[in-house]
């Protein structure tokens, strides 16, 4: 299913910027928040809406990631939220964090808002199942400093961009385009 714009307003929880509200847009507050005031993350340590371009071959493409999350200023998680079921979408996240800039991001938490699975970008592993995974950020530090740093060989990386391409172009819905509200009303509805 497709995300759906709406002719409403939400409130970034993290940035207190205003968003054009969506078909999931609530959740994903809801689960910026929770991060924060359940899991006792940093607010400054999420990056909603992080956009990382694909740069592959001729085709410009940029995936948006829900939230990206750091420690010391370094790439721990990639936490997307998913319309489906959780299995189905581990591999593009994974994918994703495998062709992160200056190397991959350790760890990818992919939840439906019921469900969750936090999975170890380096082999794939699944760590946790269940919505009780989402770690606190306490436990995020202890298991990003264990987490031992893996790179992958150009060959293997273009692989992971090919199937990130293929698989977030056809999950996304209209963000490849900005989700942010414009003041211009013509630009908003492009």
């Amino acid at each position: 299913m497709h995300e759906v714009k709406f002719d409403q307003v939400i409130q970034d929880y993290l940035t207190g910027k205003d968003l054009q509200m969506t078909t999931y847009e609530d959740i994903r507050q809801a689960l910026a928040r929770i991060l924060v005031e359940e899991k006792g993350y940093p607010v400054q340590n999420i990056k909603p809406r992080y956009k990382l371009p694909l740069g592959l071959d001729d085709i410009d493409y940029t995936i948006n990631l829900d939230f990206l999350v750091t420690i010391d200023e370094q790439p721990a998680m990639i936490l997307g939220f998913c319309p489906g079921a959780v299995s189905t979408y581990i591999t593009q996240y994974v994918s994703a964090a495998r062709i992160f800039p200056g190397g991959p991001v350790p760890f990818v938490l992919v939840t439906d808002s019921t469900d969750a699975a936090l999975v170890r970008v380096k082999d794939k592993k699944e760590i946790c199942r269940g919505y009780h995974c989402i770690p606190t950020w306490q436990h995020l530090q202890e298991i990003f400093k264990e987490c031992p740093p893996c790179t992958f060989t150009t060959e293997r990386q273009l692989k992971e961009k090919r199937v990130a391409h293929a698989m977030f172009a056809l999950s996304d819905g209209y963000c490849s385009s900005s989700c942010e509200i414009t003041s211009d009303k013509s630009q908003a509805d492009s």
